[in-house]
């Protein structure tokens, strides 16, 4: 049943609230062992989870973690007036599918078998794609780009000659990455002037983010074909870029960027690859918290829930392979975006 804005607006600001805030998360981090957590766990809005404690315990918590995602999703589409609901859906349908084609792609390119593969990708309907069932079957990973031709995902197949001369994931996955940011700005379109400045604003941030990364990469190459590799950029220009890549050193690099993108960037000189990805998540909620101040009343605070979200579900991904891995709480609370308020 759709509802009008003003009270899913309403019902949104009161789910804010249930994220789990520091205290709990902290809570969580620190319990001893896998085990403690599960039951620590039980005193949350998660409730009692029932995984097998075997060698894919990690994984199962994984998506254990995504369906509570997209079960939020889902209720909040059912409500949220049409327009809204239809892009939310495409919107997060989108991100879901390129995240799984990245990982049919980086399973194909580590020989994982089909059932590898198929236990890890998120539990969604194929979105623009009939099946993902020719791209796992593919004999290799070369076949199975090939089978994106005549796709809304036809433009990574270009990128394989890159792929081969480098042998290398990103040339693939930077392609999959500008498909998504382009047809989300263009989903964004459907939506008022108003509300479309967020959703640009995630999209060219992440993709800013993957093209620096990609340009530290290739720092001290010669010969840079920038056109080639970086065919779209945003706030980052392929000046920019050219920069990074030319920089006598790392650190030089890094610092030559703006902000927010040198904070992004920053741990990287310590080799931290994993907290850049939790600066991403910052930048991500710092960019929907502002927009949400800006407007308490509209699709803002809409945007704002889901991304929070999607936050809290990485950071309870985090802690489960971290507790898995037998990490103390202090060195995975340093990876964690909270508070929501």
């Amino acid at each position: 049943m759709k509802l009008g804005i003003d009270y899913v607006v309403l019902r949104t600001h009161a789910r804010i609230s249930d994220l789990l805030d520091k205290d709990p998360m902290r809570v969580l981090a620190e319990a001893p062992d896998i085990q403690e957590f599960l039951a620590r766990l039980r005193d949350t809005p998660y409730g009692e989870v029932k995984v097998a404690m075997d060698d894919k315990l990690a994984l199962s918590l994984e998506k254990v973690f995504i369906q509570k995602f997209i079960e939020r999703i889902e209720s909040i589409i059912a409500i949220t007036p049409t327009k809204m609901g239809d892009f939310l859906r495409a919107y997060f349908d989108l991100r879901f599918e390129v995240v799984n084609l990245k990982r049919i792609i980086r399973g194909k390119f580590t020989s994982s078998t089909e059932d590898q593969i198929r236990e890890s990708l998120i539990p969604i309907t194929p979105y623009l794609l009939d099946s993902y069932d020719p791209l796992i079957k593919a004999e290799s990973l070369e076949e199975a780009v090939a089978r994106l031709e005549g796709t809304p995902y036809g433009a990574v197949v270009a990128k394989l000659d890159l792929y081969r001369e480098l042998d290398a994931l990103w040339p693939l996955e930077l392609a999959l990455n500008y498909i998504y940011a382009s047809r989300t700005l263009s989903l964004g379109k459907a939506l008022p002037a108003r509300n479309q400045r967020i959703v640009d604003s995630l999209a060219k941030f992440e993709t800013d983010v993957e093209n620096i990364l990609v340009a530290l990469k290739r720092r001290g190459r010669k010969d840079v074909n920038l056109k080639e590799i970086f065919p779209v950029t945003y706030y980052v220009g392929l000046g920019d870029l050219q920069s990074v890549i030319d920089a006598d050193s790392l650190g030089k690099a890094i610092d030559g960027l703006e902000e927010p993108y040198r904070g992004v960037m920053e741990p990287i000189k310590t080799g931290d690859i994993a907290m850049v990805r939790a600066m991403v998540r910052k930048g991500k909620y710092e960019t929907v918290s502002k927009a949400r101040a800006g407007d308490e009343y509209g699709f803002n605070v809409i945007l704002a829930f889901l991304v929070y979200s999607e936050i809290e579900k990485d950071n309870l991904v985090g802690l489960a392979w971290g507790k898995v891995q037998g990490l103390g709480g202090d060195e995975l609370m340093k990876y964690l975006v909270i508070p929501w308020g």
